[in-house]
C-alpha cells in the first residue's frame, strides 16, 4: 500500500503560489514571458530537487537565448513588488546560474554574489570553482572583504571542501591550501555567522588533513590579541570537534586538555541491556579523579552500531566537558534516543557502548537492539 503523502514536507514550498509570484515578477520585466504556462508546471508528483530543476529549466526555456540578458531579467525580477523575493524561492535562480552560466563566469559570479544576500549561493558557486579554481577563489577572496556579512560568509561556505547539500570539491579535499587566503581574511570577523562558516570549513579540512589544521589554528592562536583571542578560541573549539571526538592529541592540546587523564571509572551501568528501536538506551557513569590537581575533561561516548555485514561501526557522541576537581567525582546520566533517521540504518543484534575521556577509552559494555515492537 502506498504511503500517505506528507503535507508538511518541505517540497511543498515549491508550489503553484510560488510559481505565480515568480511569473508576475518576471513578466514585469519581460513581456514575452508566458506566465500562464509557467504557472501550469506540474510540480505535484515531483520531490523537492526535481521541482527546483523543473522551474530552473522552464526559466531557461522561456527567457531570452542570450544568457546575459536572461540573467539581468532574473536579477531585476527579485525586487519587483512590495518585498523582494528571498529565501528558498531563489533556489531555482541560483540553479539557473550554475547550470547555464559557466561560459559567462564574470556575470554569473556577480549575480551569485547578489543572490547570496537573499538566500545562499554556496552550492551554486562550486561548479565555477571546479571549472576554474584559481580565478573563482580569487573572486571569493575579494568577497571575503565585502561589507555585507552574507557575502563574506559565502566566500568561506562556498569554498568548503564538503559543504552539506553541495558537490564535494575533490581538488580542495586533496589540497586545502588554496582556500587559506580566504580563511585568513575571515578569522577575526566580527560576525559569529561568518566565523561559524570558517569553523565548519576547517572542520571539513580536518577530516583529511589534521596536521594542517592543527598547525593553522596554532598560528592563529599565537597571532590573536585582545578581543580576537575569544574569537579564535571559539573557532578552535568548533573547528576541531571531529578531531576532539577522535581523541587527536594535537586537537586536545589546542583546547588545553591533556591526551588521557588521571581518572578511573567507578560506575558504568546500563539501565537495560536490551533496547528497542524507537526507545532509548539509558546509562550512567561516575568518573573519579586520581590527581592532586584539577583537570579539564572532554567526556564522550562511542556507540558501535551493527552494520548489515554483521560487524559494527563506531559513532562518537559528546557527553560532557568539565573541570574535575582534585580527587573529585562526576556522576553523569545519559538517555540516547534510538530513533529512525535518514543517515543511519539500524540492524538488530549486539551493539557496544564505550566511554572515552580525553581521547582514551576507559570501558566498554555490550547491549542488544531489537527493531520490532517499541514495548520493552
Amino acid at each position: 500500500m502506498k504511503a500517505a503523502e506528507n503535507e508538511n514536507a518541505f517540497k511543498h514550498y515549491f508550489n503553484a503560489e510560488l510559481l505565480g509570484q515568480i511569473a508576475r515578477r518576471i513578466s514585469a520585466h519581460y513581456a514575452a514571458f508566458d506566465a500562464r504556462a509557467f504557472r501550469a508546471l506540474d510540480l505535484q508528483p515531483l520531490e523537492m530537487k526535481a521541482r527546483v530543476y523543473l522551474i530552473r529549466d522552464e526559466l531557461r526555456r522561456q527567457l531570452p537565448d542570450d544568457y546575459n540578458r536572461a540573467l539581468k531579467i532574473l536579477v531585476k525580477s527579485l525586487n519587483q513588488g512590495a518585498t523582494p523575493l528571498e529565501g528558498f524561492a531563489i533556489w531555482p535562480f541560483t540553479e539557473f546560474v550554475q547550470t547555464y552560466g559557466l561560459e559567462n563566469p564574470e556575470a554569473s559570479l556577480e549575480a551569485l554574489k547578489y543572490f547570496t544576500t537573499l538566500f545562499t549561493s554556496e552550492w551554486a558557486v562550486r561548479p565555477f570553482i571546479r571549472q576554474d579554481p584559481k580565478a573563482t577563489l580569487a573572486y571569493l577572496k575579494k568577497c571575503a572583504a565585502d561589507p555585507d556579512a552574507a557575502v563574506r560568509r559565502w566566500a568561506s561556505e562556498g569554498s568548503r571542501p564538503r559543504v552539506p547539500w553541495g558537490e564535494r570539491l575533490q581538488s580542495l579535499i586533496q589540497d586545502p591550501s588554496p582556500t587559506r587566503p580566504i580563511l585568513e581574511r575571515l578569522k577575526f570577523d566580527d560576525e559569529l555567522y561568518v566565523r561559524k562558516s570558517v569553523a565548519n570549513h576547517i572542520n571539513d579540512i580536518s577530516k583529511d588533513h589534521p596536521h594542517y589544521v592543527i598547525d593553522l589554528l596554532g598560528e592563529w592562536k599565537k597571532a590573536a590579541r585582545g578581543g580576537d583571542v575569544r574569537k579564535i578560541d571559539w573557532i578552535i573549539r568548533h573547528s576541531l570537534r571531529t578531531l576532539i571526538k577522535a581523541g587527536h592529541p594535537g586537537a586536545l592540546g589546542l583546547i588545553g586538555v591533556a591526551h588521557g587523564a588521571q581518572v578511573k571509572l567507578t560506575r558504568f551501568e546500563l539501565a537495560h541491556p536490551l533496547a528497542r528501536l524507537g526507545g532509548t538506551l539509558d546509562f550512567e557513569v561516575e568518573i573519579k579523579s586520581t590527581a592532586d590537581e584539577p583537570q579539564p575533561l572532554v567526556i564522550d561516548y562511542v556507540m558501535h552500531f551493527m552494520k548489515s555485514s554483521g560487524g559494527t561501526a563506531p559513532k562518537v557522541f559528546k557527553l560532557r566537558s568539565l573541570n574535575l576537581p582534585a580527587r573529585g567525582t562526576a556522576l553523569i546520566q545519559k538517555r540516547h534516543a534510538l530513533k529512525r533517521i535518514t543517515t543511519r540504518e539500524y540492524y538488530p543484534g549486539e551493539q557496544h557502548l564505550e566511554i572515552q575521556v580525553n581521547g582514551k577509552i576507559l570501558a566498554r559494555k555490550s547491549w542488544s537492539l531489537r527493531t520490532g515492537s517499541n514495548r520493552r
